[in-house]
């Protein structure tokens, strides 16, 4: 462990912005991080577990505490019956977790390919995409909870997973250093997305998990900006989950609002397609930053912008979701280094 005074976060966040942390440590095993808690305790400052910075927006004071970087990553295969378990380092890459599982021919996240981050936040996050999400093929997590030092497993059925959040989520102590995820033989790919229903129809070729990886990440480019000085943390909102009797007056407004009805009677409705076609706002922006063409639910900030024009656009954009249909929006971008532990 080598902790690091005051260094520059923008540089470990997709968005590129944010000052500077008190302390940076990266751990790239289990005893760093068990380390990283001990300096915590014994210098009383917050402890902010942080993987590959694609979901977090950070201040521009910085983060007056210990920022802490998952960066085990490892990932190794065994088999349990008929099924493959992957197990892996939670700073691994989610994208290399998703070649590594397609080149072994097992499907199951294939649909997830091209999501930026690590196997930890992929869990925290319980990211979806195409119809999929990790909940899915989830099997268990290994945890530090950094107030007792104490090492748990966290089972599927304990990690509580719902739309975008989970026990993780919800219980900031619990450090991951390590997730399984449980592949079964026989499982179909799932093709039913639009997107991907209009490449098979065209003749694209989707019989393996690395084809349909592929595809994935090619309808994502199409879709995310990339590369150069922008920065962004993809979709910045929620999709909005409402009451069956909320939606369908919603849906008397806008009958063409895509509408996915849920199990339990909600529905999630398309929060882009209310952004774009409801209120004109893709390419919206204001200053150095804006909702991008081609996908509304992104929030792009060019170079020189700063979290404060960030925070106040996306509160700009909530209001105005707020006044056209009194939905509340939730941000799936989290204000990094406001909630701590110590």
């Amino acid at each position: 462990m080598n902790p690091q005074e005051d260094v520059s976060l923008a540089v470990h966040t997709t968005f590129h912005i944010g000052g500077p942390a008190r302390f940076f440590i990266e751990a790239h095993t289990e005893k760093d991080i068990e380390e990283a808690i001990l300096f915590s305790h014994t210098h009383h400052l917050p402890l902010y577990p942080l993987g590959a910075g694609s979901n977090v927006l950070v201040p521009d004071s910085g983060v007056d505490g210990v920022v802490l970087r998952i960066a085990l990553d490892d990932i190794a295969f065994e088999k349990d019956g008929d099924d493959t378990l992957l197990i892996a380092g939670a700073g691994a890459s989610w994208d290399a977790v998703v070649d590594a599982v397609g080149v072994h021919g097992l499907f199951g996240i294939e649909n997830l390919a091209g999501i930026p981050g690590t196997l930890g936040g992929a869990a925290v996050q319980n990211i979806g995409a195409y119809g999929a999400e990790l909940s899915s093929v989830f099997e268990y997590a290994d945890i530090i909870d950094a107030v007792t030092d104490e090492h748990k497993r966290i089972t599927r059925a304990e990690a509580a997973f719902a739309y975008r959040t989970s026990f993780f989520k919800k219980n900031r102590t619990s450090i991951i250093t390590r997730v399984a995820l449980r592949f079964a033989p026989g499982t179909a790919p799932n093709l039913s997305y639009a997107d991907l229903a209009k490449k098979k129809d065209s003749g694209e070729p989707l019989a393996t998990p690395v084809e349909i990886a592929n595809v994935i990440r090619a309808i994502r480019a199409q879709k995310f900006p990339h590369g150069g000085e922008e920065g962004t943390a993809g979709s910045f909102f929620k999709n909005p989950v409402l009451t069956r009797e909320s939606t369908n007056a919603l849906g008397e407004r806008f009958p063409e609002l895509p509408v996915f009805p849920q199990a339990d009677g909600t529905a999630k409705i398309s929060l882009a397609w209310l952004l774009d076609h409801a209120l004109s706002l893709k390419g919206y922006a204001i200053g150095h930053v804006r909702l991008y063409e081609k996908q509304p639910l992104v929030v792009v900030a060019n170079a020189g912008a700063t979290a404060q024009e960030v925070n106040a656009f996306a509160n700009d954009i909530a209001e105005r979701v707020f006044q056209l249909t009194e939905i509340t929006l939730e941000r799936e971008v989290e204000s990094f280094g406001e909630i701590s532990f110590s």
